[in-house]
């Protein structure tokens, strides 16, 4: 029933992350479904994304620039780093404006299954801004998953390195508004750990 092409562009919006096969599809007959005038917008927004996108170079938030606008702005300060795993963890913390420093994207996390030069890479590139600029804390901006502790130990080790550099972890514990009934037992045991 579906032709080749249209196979191949269903097949291409289930590879996007979360995107599961159903979705694919109605993503695949939404666009199908669209005048010409917005087809055409769409074509155009995606030609300046593939031809001027590219990453900040100290962060690697996508940007047209050489500096995404966080670590452009000279409100922002430069001796505090936050270390996320993805973009989406950066827009995240920024809806809560209370983070003043700049980030650090590490592209994922270490997994064992998973291509690892990509963190591997940055970890690097992390290092040597930390010999280079003058650091005086991290912040890991972590999942508490069992997925990212072994990120979250080769961070660790990679800071200890610099007795100068302040390192925290964000806390853990109930979330505002969380019913003690509906909370895992880590998520309690954490919380009672670090009670104010």
């Amino acid at each position: 029933m579906l032709i080749p092409l249209f196979k191949k562009i269903i097949e291409f919006f289930d590879s996007f992350p979360e995107i599961g096969p159903r979705q694919a599809i109605r993503l695949f007959f939404w666009l199908v479904k669209q005048d010409k005038k917005i087809k055409e917008q769409f074509l155009e927004n995606l030609k300046i994304l593939f031809e001027n996108v590219n990453f900040c170079q100290n962060c690697f938030f996508p940007t047209v620039e050489k500096l995404c606008s966080i670590c452009s702005s000279p409100k922002r300060r430069d001796d505090i780093i936050a270390v996320v795993a993805r973009e989406t963890d950066v827009l995240s913390l920024e809806t809560t404006k209370i983070f003043k420093g700049k980030y650090f994207i590490l592209g994922g996390l270490i997994l064992p299954f998973e291509d690892k030069s990509l963190i591997k890479n940055r970890l690097n590139i992390l290092e040597e801004r930390l010999k280079k600029y003058k650091i005086n804390e991290v912040i890991i901006a972590l999942p508490y998953t069992r997925e990212a502790q072994p990120t979250l130990k080769y961070l660790e080790i990679l800071i200890k390195k610099y007795s100068n550099i302040k390192f925290s972890f964000l806390s853990k514990g109930i979330p505002l508004g969380g019913e003690i009934e509906f909370i895992d037992p880590e998520t309690l045991k954490e919380a009672f750990k670090k009670r104010e």
